[in-house]
Protein backbone atom coordinates (compact mmCIF):
# COMPACT_ATOMS: atom_id res chain seq x y z
CA UNK A 1 0.00 0.00 0.00
CA UNK A 2 2.74 2.57 0.62
CA UNK A 3 4.25 1.76 -2.79
CA UNK A 4 0.96 3.09 -4.34
CA UNK A 5 1.61 6.21 -2.21
CA UNK A 6 4.75 6.74 -2.96
CA UNK A 7 4.17 6.11 -7.06
CA UNK A 8 0.86 8.54 -6.92
CA UNK A 9 3.15 11.29 -5.14
CA UNK A 10 5.57 10.51 -7.89
CA UNK A 11 2.90 11.41 -10.50
CA UNK A 12 1.61 14.77 -8.65
CA UNK A 13 5.54 15.72 -8.69
CA UNK A 14 5.68 15.19 -12.02
CA UNK A 15 2.90 16.98 -13.04
CA UNK A 16 3.65 19.92 -10.62
CA UNK A 17 6.98 20.56 -12.13
CA UNK A 18 5.44 20.56 -15.42
CA UNK A 19 2.71 22.92 -14.88
CA UNK A 20 4.43 25.13 -12.50
CA UNK A 21 6.10 27.96 -15.08
CA UNK A 22 10.00 28.55 -14.68
CA UNK A 23 11.81 30.65 -11.96
CA UNK A 24 11.78 34.10 -14.10
CA UNK A 25 8.20 33.35 -16.34
CA UNK A 26 9.86 32.42 -18.99
CA UNK A 27 9.74 29.55 -21.75
CA UNK A 28 12.61 27.76 -22.48
CA UNK A 29 14.03 28.97 -26.03
CA UNK A 30 12.22 32.18 -25.80
CA UNK A 31 14.78 35.37 -25.57
CA UNK A 32 13.61 38.77 -24.37
CA UNK A 33 13.97 41.74 -26.93
CA UNK A 34 16.09 44.41 -24.15
CA UNK A 35 14.59 47.33 -23.25
CA UNK A 36 16.42 50.77 -25.54
CA UNK A 37 15.47 54.51 -24.66
CA UNK A 38 14.49 56.68 -27.46
CA UNK A 39 18.08 57.69 -28.26
CA UNK A 40 19.07 54.52 -28.26
CA UNK A 41 16.63 53.51 -30.77
CA UNK A 42 16.64 56.35 -32.52
CA UNK A 43 20.62 56.04 -32.75
CA UNK A 44 20.23 52.75 -34.19
CA UNK A 45 17.90 54.16 -36.81
CA UNK A 46 20.15 56.40 -38.01
CA UNK A 47 23.83 55.43 -37.61
CA UNK A 48 25.38 55.41 -40.57
CA UNK A 49 23.43 58.32 -42.09
CA UNK A 50 22.91 62.03 -42.60
CA UNK A 51 20.20 64.11 -41.84
CA UNK A 52 17.97 66.40 -44.47
CA UNK A 53 16.09 68.92 -42.74
CA UNK A 54 15.57 71.82 -44.59
CA UNK A 55 14.63 72.96 -48.17
CA UNK A 56 18.32 74.97 -48.39
CA UNK A 57 20.49 72.50 -51.04
CA UNK A 58 23.51 74.51 -49.68
CA UNK A 59 22.74 73.43 -46.56
CA UNK A 60 22.66 69.61 -46.80
CA UNK A 61 24.90 68.39 -49.72
CA UNK A 62 22.33 69.38 -52.32
CA UNK A 63 19.53 67.21 -50.78
CA UNK A 64 16.09 68.88 -49.99
CA UNK A 65 13.09 68.26 -47.85
CA UNK A 66 10.49 67.48 -50.61
CA UNK A 67 12.73 64.98 -52.27
CA UNK A 68 10.99 62.70 -50.10
CA UNK A 69 6.94 62.42 -51.28
CA UNK A 70 4.36 60.55 -49.71
CA UNK A 71 1.40 59.40 -51.34
CA UNK A 72 -1.97 56.88 -51.06
CA UNK A 73 -3.19 57.10 -47.92
CA UNK A 74 -5.35 54.55 -46.75
CA UNK A 75 -7.56 54.25 -43.85
CA UNK A 76 -10.72 52.13 -43.82
CA UNK A 77 -13.34 53.09 -41.12
CA UNK A 78 -13.26 49.50 -39.76
CA UNK A 79 -9.32 48.94 -39.59
CA UNK A 80 -6.99 49.65 -37.14
CA UNK A 81 -4.12 50.71 -39.71
CA UNK A 82 -3.26 53.03 -42.01
CA UNK A 83 -0.82 52.72 -45.28
CA UNK A 84 0.85 55.13 -47.40
CA UNK A 85 3.63 55.31 -49.50
CA UNK A 86 6.89 56.96 -49.14
CA UNK A 87 8.89 57.52 -52.47
CA UNK A 88 12.50 58.52 -52.03
CA UNK A 89 14.01 60.38 -54.76
CA UNK A 90 16.99 60.99 -53.72
CA UNK A 91 20.43 58.87 -55.48
CA UNK A 92 20.95 56.93 -51.71
CA UNK A 93 19.21 54.82 -49.91
CA UNK A 94 16.61 56.77 -47.31
CA UNK A 95 16.94 54.46 -43.47
CA UNK A 96 14.58 56.99 -41.62
CA UNK A 97 12.03 59.42 -41.57
CA UNK A 98 10.48 61.84 -39.12
CA UNK A 99 7.38 63.36 -39.72
CA UNK A 100 3.92 64.97 -38.28
CA UNK A 101 0.45 63.84 -39.86
CA UNK A 102 -2.10 66.09 -39.77
CA UNK A 103 -5.52 64.81 -39.95
CA UNK A 104 -8.21 67.37 -40.76
CA UNK A 105 -12.23 66.88 -41.28
CA UNK A 106 -13.67 68.17 -44.86
CA UNK A 107 -14.29 71.51 -43.34
CA UNK A 108 -10.59 71.65 -42.65
CA UNK A 109 -10.30 71.56 -38.60
CA UNK A 110 -7.97 69.45 -37.07
CA UNK A 111 -9.03 66.29 -35.45
CA UNK A 112 -5.93 64.51 -35.03
CA UNK A 113 -2.16 64.77 -35.36
CA UNK A 114 0.97 62.79 -34.62
CA UNK A 115 4.59 62.52 -34.69
CA UNK A 116 6.18 59.23 -36.55
CA UNK A 117 10.00 58.06 -36.57
CA UNK A 118 9.78 55.48 -39.54
CA UNK A 119 12.73 53.23 -40.19
CA UNK A 120 13.03 52.22 -43.44
CA UNK A 121 15.27 51.22 -45.88
CA UNK A 122 14.16 52.37 -49.18
CA UNK A 123 16.77 52.28 -51.90
CA UNK A 124 17.32 55.49 -54.81
CA UNK A 125 14.47 55.98 -56.88
CA UNK A 126 11.70 53.16 -54.93
CA UNK A 127 9.19 53.11 -53.72
CA UNK A 128 7.67 51.54 -50.37
CA UNK A 129 4.51 51.08 -48.60
CA UNK A 130 3.93 51.86 -44.68
CA UNK A 131 1.76 50.73 -42.33
CA UNK A 132 1.34 52.13 -38.84
CA UNK A 133 -0.95 51.77 -36.01
CA UNK A 134 -4.53 54.22 -36.40
CA UNK A 135 -4.68 56.87 -34.26
CA UNK A 136 -8.99 56.38 -34.53
CA UNK A 137 -9.04 53.53 -32.03
CA UNK A 138 -12.78 53.48 -31.95
CA UNK A 139 -12.86 52.71 -35.97
CA UNK A 140 -15.31 55.73 -36.49
CA UNK A 141 -13.37 57.71 -38.81
CA UNK A 142 -11.80 56.78 -42.58
CA UNK A 143 -9.93 58.73 -45.05
CA UNK A 144 -12.45 60.42 -47.94
CA UNK A 145 -11.12 58.16 -50.09
CA UNK A 146 -11.49 54.92 -48.39
CA UNK A 147 -14.43 52.34 -47.86
CA UNK A 148 -16.48 53.79 -45.04
CA UNK A 149 -17.98 51.09 -42.68
CA UNK A 150 -21.62 49.80 -42.46
CA UNK A 151 -22.18 52.51 -39.70
CA UNK A 152 -22.25 56.38 -40.36
CA UNK A 153 -18.55 57.74 -39.87
CA UNK A 154 -16.72 60.76 -40.36
CA UNK A 155 -14.50 61.02 -43.70
CA UNK A 156 -11.10 62.97 -43.17
CA UNK A 157 -8.00 63.92 -44.95
CA UNK A 158 -4.18 64.22 -44.53
CA UNK A 159 -1.40 66.31 -44.40
CA UNK A 160 1.94 65.06 -44.37
CA UNK A 161 4.69 67.40 -42.84
CA UNK A 162 8.14 65.89 -42.67
CA UNK A 163 10.49 66.99 -40.13
CA UNK A 164 13.86 65.33 -40.98
CA UNK A 165 14.50 62.32 -43.66
CA UNK A 166 18.60 60.05 -42.89
CA UNK A 167 20.35 59.26 -45.90
CA UNK A 168 23.06 56.64 -45.67
CA UNK A 169 26.55 57.46 -46.35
Amino acid sequence: MNNKFLKFGIAIAALAAIAVPSAFGRKVGYRLKPIISSEEKEEQMTAGSFMVASNCPSCNNGYTIDQIQFSGFSKPQGSFVETFFITNNTNRVLKAVNLYIDYRDLQDRQLHKQFLRLSCNIPPGETRMVEIRSWDRNRSFHHKDSPAGSHPGTPFTVEFDPIAYYLAF
